[in-house]
Protein backbone atom coordinates (compact mmCIF):
# COMPACT_ATOMS: atom_id res chain seq x y z
CA UNK A 1 0.00 0.00 0.00
CA UNK A 2 0.99 3.32 -0.64
CA UNK A 3 1.57 6.31 1.13
CA UNK A 4 1.58 9.07 -1.41
CA UNK A 5 2.45 11.86 1.02
CA UNK A 6 5.57 9.73 1.77
CA UNK A 7 6.43 8.92 -1.66
CA UNK A 8 6.21 12.05 -3.07
CA UNK A 9 8.73 12.88 -0.51
CA UNK A 10 10.62 10.32 -0.74
CA UNK A 11 10.99 10.56 -4.31
CA UNK A 12 12.13 14.53 -4.28
CA UNK A 13 14.60 13.62 -1.98
CA UNK A 14 16.55 10.70 -3.43
CA UNK A 15 16.19 12.65 -6.58
CA UNK A 16 18.07 15.27 -5.08
CA UNK A 17 20.57 12.98 -3.79
CA UNK A 18 21.33 11.37 -7.04
CA UNK A 19 21.86 14.93 -8.39
CA UNK A 20 24.03 16.28 -5.44
CA UNK A 21 26.11 12.41 -5.65
CA UNK A 22 27.08 12.72 -9.11
CA UNK A 23 27.58 16.63 -9.13
CA UNK A 24 24.95 17.21 -11.69
CA UNK A 25 23.25 20.75 -11.79
CA UNK A 26 20.07 20.40 -14.23
CA UNK A 27 17.31 17.88 -14.96
CA UNK A 28 15.88 18.24 -18.18
CA UNK A 29 12.45 16.75 -19.15
CA UNK A 30 10.40 16.51 -22.41
CA UNK A 31 6.59 17.03 -21.12
CA UNK A 32 4.08 15.11 -23.10
CA UNK A 33 0.79 16.85 -21.48
CA UNK A 34 0.44 13.29 -20.61
CA UNK A 35 -0.12 12.41 -16.41
CA UNK A 36 3.41 10.59 -16.06
CA UNK A 37 5.44 13.59 -17.37
CA UNK A 38 3.51 15.86 -15.95
CA UNK A 39 3.97 13.98 -12.33
CA UNK A 40 7.46 13.69 -12.44
CA UNK A 41 7.31 17.84 -13.43
CA UNK A 42 5.96 18.06 -9.80
CA UNK A 43 9.23 15.89 -8.53
CA UNK A 44 11.92 18.32 -10.24
CA UNK A 45 9.97 21.13 -8.97
CA UNK A 46 9.84 20.72 -5.40
CA UNK A 47 13.43 18.86 -5.82
CA UNK A 48 14.59 23.18 -6.81
CA UNK A 49 12.92 23.91 -3.54
CA UNK A 50 14.47 21.43 -1.58
CA UNK A 51 17.63 23.09 -1.00
CA UNK A 52 17.76 26.16 -2.72
CA UNK A 53 21.59 26.96 -1.96
CA UNK A 54 22.37 23.91 -3.96
CA UNK A 55 21.43 26.04 -7.45
CA UNK A 56 19.42 22.77 -9.05
CA UNK A 57 17.69 23.54 -12.26
CA UNK A 58 14.87 22.54 -13.77
CA UNK A 59 14.37 23.03 -17.85
CA UNK A 60 11.60 21.27 -19.36
CA UNK A 61 10.71 21.13 -23.27
CA UNK A 62 7.89 20.40 -24.90
CA UNK A 63 8.54 18.61 -28.26
CA UNK A 64 5.59 17.75 -30.36
CA UNK A 65 4.75 16.46 -33.85
CA UNK A 66 1.57 16.49 -36.16
CA UNK A 67 0.29 13.21 -33.66
CA UNK A 68 0.29 15.20 -30.55
CA UNK A 69 -3.17 16.54 -30.05
CA UNK A 70 -4.20 20.41 -29.38
CA UNK A 71 -5.41 18.98 -25.49
CA UNK A 72 -1.74 17.53 -24.86
CA UNK A 73 0.24 20.52 -26.49
CA UNK A 74 -1.71 22.96 -23.91
CA UNK A 75 -2.08 20.56 -20.91
CA UNK A 76 2.10 19.77 -21.34
CA UNK A 77 2.24 24.07 -21.74
CA UNK A 78 0.19 24.57 -18.36
CA UNK A 79 2.71 21.78 -16.84
CA UNK A 80 5.85 23.68 -17.96
CA UNK A 81 4.10 27.09 -16.83
CA UNK A 82 3.37 25.34 -13.17
CA UNK A 83 6.57 23.83 -12.73
CA UNK A 84 9.87 24.42 -14.74
CA UNK A 85 12.86 27.63 -14.44
CA UNK A 86 12.76 27.14 -17.92
CA UNK A 87 10.86 26.07 -20.45
CA UNK A 88 9.90 26.31 -24.64
CA UNK A 89 8.34 24.08 -27.33
CA UNK A 90 10.25 23.28 -30.45
CA UNK A 91 8.14 21.58 -32.95
CA UNK A 92 10.02 18.74 -34.59
CA UNK A 93 7.72 17.19 -37.25
CA UNK A 94 10.17 19.20 -40.08
CA UNK A 95 12.90 16.38 -38.54
CA UNK A 96 10.50 13.81 -38.09
CA UNK A 97 9.94 14.39 -41.96
CA UNK A 98 13.87 15.07 -43.36
CA UNK A 99 14.66 11.56 -40.96
CA UNK A 100 11.49 9.56 -42.21
CA UNK A 101 12.92 10.16 -45.83
CA UNK A 102 16.29 9.52 -45.11
CA UNK A 103 15.15 6.02 -43.27
CA UNK A 104 13.15 5.36 -46.09
CA UNK A 105 15.67 5.32 -48.68
CA UNK A 106 16.45 1.99 -48.04
CA UNK A 107 13.36 0.38 -46.42
CA UNK A 108 9.90 1.44 -46.37
CA UNK A 109 8.62 2.16 -42.58
CA UNK A 110 5.40 1.18 -40.47
CA UNK A 111 3.29 3.15 -38.04
CA UNK A 112 5.61 1.81 -35.06
CA UNK A 113 8.86 2.55 -36.83
CA UNK A 114 7.34 6.09 -37.45
CA UNK A 115 6.93 6.52 -33.93
CA UNK A 116 10.28 5.11 -33.08
CA UNK A 117 11.75 7.63 -35.01
CA UNK A 118 9.94 10.71 -33.37
CA UNK A 119 10.46 9.11 -29.42
CA UNK A 120 14.55 8.95 -30.49
CA UNK A 121 14.19 12.38 -31.95
CA UNK A 122 12.75 14.23 -29.01
CA UNK A 123 15.77 12.29 -26.72
CA UNK A 124 18.61 13.80 -29.15
CA UNK A 125 17.19 17.01 -28.06
CA UNK A 126 17.02 16.42 -24.50
CA UNK A 127 20.58 14.62 -24.08
CA UNK A 128 22.00 17.74 -26.02
CA UNK A 129 20.51 20.06 -23.32
CA UNK A 130 21.96 17.66 -20.44
CA UNK A 131 25.40 17.63 -22.09
CA UNK A 132 25.78 21.43 -22.33
CA UNK A 133 24.20 22.27 -18.59
CA UNK A 134 25.53 19.91 -16.82
CA UNK A 135 22.66 17.68 -15.68
CA UNK A 136 20.37 14.42 -16.58
CA UNK A 137 17.67 13.78 -18.51
CA UNK A 138 14.25 12.57 -16.50
CA UNK A 139 12.41 9.60 -17.66
CA UNK A 140 8.78 9.25 -17.23
CA UNK A 141 7.75 5.40 -17.58
CA UNK A 142 5.72 3.88 -15.14
CA UNK A 143 6.17 -0.01 -13.67
CA UNK A 144 2.79 -0.46 -15.87
CA UNK A 145 4.25 0.70 -19.18
CA UNK A 146 7.91 -1.08 -18.30
CA UNK A 147 6.33 -4.26 -17.82
CA UNK A 148 3.86 -4.14 -20.99
CA UNK A 149 6.79 -2.23 -23.35
CA UNK A 150 5.08 0.88 -23.97
CA UNK A 151 8.57 2.70 -24.43
CA UNK A 152 11.41 2.98 -27.16
CA UNK A 153 14.72 1.70 -26.58
CA UNK A 154 17.07 4.77 -26.87
CA UNK A 155 14.07 7.20 -27.27
CA UNK A 156 11.92 7.98 -24.04
CA UNK A 157 13.97 5.77 -21.76
CA UNK A 158 16.52 8.38 -19.68
CA UNK A 159 18.61 8.64 -16.88
CA UNK A 160 16.39 8.51 -13.53
CA UNK A 161 13.15 7.72 -13.26
CA UNK A 162 11.84 8.93 -9.78
CA UNK A 163 7.80 7.48 -10.26
CA UNK A 164 9.28 4.02 -12.06
CA UNK A 165 7.88 1.96 -8.97
CA UNK A 166 4.67 3.33 -9.49
CA UNK A 167 1.85 1.44 -11.46
CA UNK A 168 -0.36 3.57 -13.35
CA UNK A 169 -3.20 3.60 -11.81
CA UNK A 170 -1.03 4.41 -9.21
CA UNK A 171 0.44 7.48 -11.03
CA UNK A 172 -3.52 8.53 -11.23
CA UNK A 173 -3.70 8.65 -7.04
CA UNK A 174 -0.26 10.49 -6.93
CA UNK A 175 -1.47 13.21 -9.31
CA UNK A 176 -4.32 12.90 -7.17
CA UNK A 177 -2.75 13.79 -4.20
CA UNK A 178 -0.61 16.61 -5.46
CA UNK A 179 -3.51 18.29 -6.33
CA UNK A 180 -5.88 17.57 -3.60
CA UNK A 181 -3.00 17.90 -0.86
CA UNK A 182 0.20 19.71 -2.24
CA UNK A 183 -0.74 22.18 -5.40
CA UNK A 184 -4.69 23.26 -4.06
CA UNK A 185 -4.55 26.59 -5.05
CA UNK A 186 -7.24 25.95 -8.18
CA UNK A 187 -6.34 29.60 -9.90
CA UNK A 188 -2.36 28.11 -9.74
CA UNK A 189 -0.52 26.72 -13.17
CA UNK A 190 0.31 23.99 -11.28
CA UNK A 191 -2.68 22.78 -10.00
CA UNK A 192 -4.56 22.96 -13.64
CA UNK A 193 -1.43 21.21 -15.31
CA UNK A 194 -2.18 18.34 -12.59
CA UNK A 195 -5.44 18.09 -13.31
CA UNK A 196 -5.59 18.44 -17.04
CA UNK A 197 -3.17 15.74 -17.11
CA UNK A 198 -6.18 13.75 -14.48
CA UNK A 199 -8.25 14.47 -17.00
CA UNK A 200 -6.17 13.81 -20.47
CA UNK A 201 -7.04 10.51 -22.16
CA UNK A 202 -3.11 8.77 -22.99
CA UNK A 203 -1.70 8.45 -25.68
CA UNK A 204 1.54 7.19 -27.16
CA UNK A 205 2.21 10.81 -28.68
CA UNK A 206 3.19 9.19 -31.51
CA UNK A 207 0.27 8.14 -33.59
CA UNK A 208 0.92 4.42 -33.09
CA UNK A 209 -2.61 3.86 -31.72
CA UNK A 210 -5.94 5.45 -31.74
CA UNK A 211 -7.62 5.84 -28.65
CA UNK A 212 -5.68 5.59 -25.97
CA UNK A 213 -2.99 2.76 -24.20
CA UNK A 214 -6.01 1.01 -23.25
CA UNK A 215 -7.38 0.75 -26.96
CA UNK A 216 -4.44 -0.95 -27.23
CA UNK A 217 -4.19 -3.76 -25.10
CA UNK A 218 -7.33 -3.98 -22.80
CA UNK A 219 -10.04 -2.32 -24.24
CA UNK A 220 -12.83 -1.78 -22.05
CA UNK A 221 -11.02 -2.18 -19.06
CA UNK A 222 -9.16 0.14 -16.66
CA UNK A 223 -5.35 0.69 -15.82
CA UNK A 224 -6.21 -0.77 -11.85
CA UNK A 225 -7.50 -4.20 -13.74
CA UNK A 226 -4.17 -4.05 -16.09
CA UNK A 227 -1.89 -3.46 -13.19
CA UNK A 228 -3.62 -6.23 -11.27
CA UNK A 229 -3.16 -9.16 -13.78
CA UNK A 230 0.48 -7.79 -14.62
CA UNK A 231 1.46 -7.73 -10.70
CA UNK A 232 -0.55 -10.49 -9.94
CA UNK A 233 1.23 -12.91 -12.66
CA UNK A 234 4.97 -11.33 -11.30
CA UNK A 235 3.82 -12.73 -8.23
CA UNK A 236 2.98 -16.04 -9.10
CA UNK A 237 4.99 -16.57 -12.21
CA UNK A 238 7.56 -19.17 -10.05
CA UNK A 239 4.58 -21.02 -8.39
CA UNK A 240 2.72 -23.12 -10.68
CA UNK A 241 -0.37 -23.86 -8.88
CA UNK A 242 -0.45 -20.10 -7.29
CA UNK A 243 -0.50 -18.85 -11.13
CA UNK A 244 -3.18 -20.99 -12.26
CA UNK A 245 -5.39 -19.61 -9.50
CA UNK A 246 -4.42 -16.52 -10.09
CA UNK A 247 -5.04 -17.01 -14.30
CA UNK A 248 -8.56 -18.84 -13.25
CA UNK A 249 -9.53 -15.80 -11.17
CA UNK A 250 -8.77 -13.11 -13.66
CA UNK A 251 -10.45 -14.94 -16.50
CA UNK A 252 -13.00 -14.86 -14.48
CA UNK A 253 -12.67 -11.29 -13.37
CA UNK A 254 -11.42 -10.04 -17.09
CA UNK A 255 -11.98 -12.44 -19.60
CA UNK A 256 -9.50 -15.06 -20.75
CA UNK A 257 -8.59 -13.28 -24.08
CA UNK A 258 -7.80 -9.97 -22.46
CA UNK A 259 -5.29 -11.68 -19.85
CA UNK A 260 -3.74 -13.32 -22.82
CA UNK A 261 -3.35 -10.26 -24.66
CA UNK A 262 -2.09 -8.34 -21.22
CA UNK A 263 0.34 -11.12 -20.48
CA UNK A 264 1.21 -11.80 -24.67
CA UNK A 265 2.36 -8.04 -24.40
CA UNK A 266 4.25 -8.51 -21.37
CA UNK A 267 6.11 -11.67 -22.47
CA UNK A 268 7.05 -10.39 -25.95
CA UNK A 269 9.16 -6.93 -24.56
CA UNK A 270 11.28 -8.65 -22.18
CA UNK A 271 14.08 -7.96 -24.25
CA UNK A 272 13.40 -4.05 -23.50
CA UNK A 273 13.56 -4.63 -19.94
CA UNK A 274 17.25 -5.88 -19.94
CA UNK A 275 18.74 -2.84 -19.59
CA UNK A 276 16.45 -0.01 -17.57
CA UNK A 277 17.12 2.88 -16.49
CA UNK A 278 17.99 4.09 -12.60
CA UNK A 279 14.80 4.17 -10.64
CA UNK A 280 13.75 5.16 -6.93
CA UNK A 281 12.01 1.54 -6.04
CA UNK A 282 8.87 1.11 -4.78
CA UNK A 283 9.85 -0.54 -1.49
CA UNK A 284 11.50 2.74 -0.19
CA UNK A 285 8.29 4.03 -0.05
CA UNK A 286 5.70 1.36 0.16
CA UNK A 287 4.34 0.34 3.45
Amino acid sequence: MIDYKNAFETMVRLTAQYLTDNHLKTMVLGLSGGIDSTVTAAICHEVTRLDPEKGFKFIGVSLPCSTNSNEENDSALMAMKGFCDEWWVENLQKEYLLMRATCEQRYASTQLSQGNIKARLRMIYLYNIASVTGGLVMDTDNLTEHNLGFWTIHGDVADFNPIGGLWKHEVYEMCKYLFTEVFTDKDSAAYKALKAAYDITPTDGNGVAAGGDMAQIAPGHTYEEVDDILNSYLQSKDDADKLQQELNRMNAAYGAETVERVLKRHRGSEFKRKRMPLLIERSLYEK
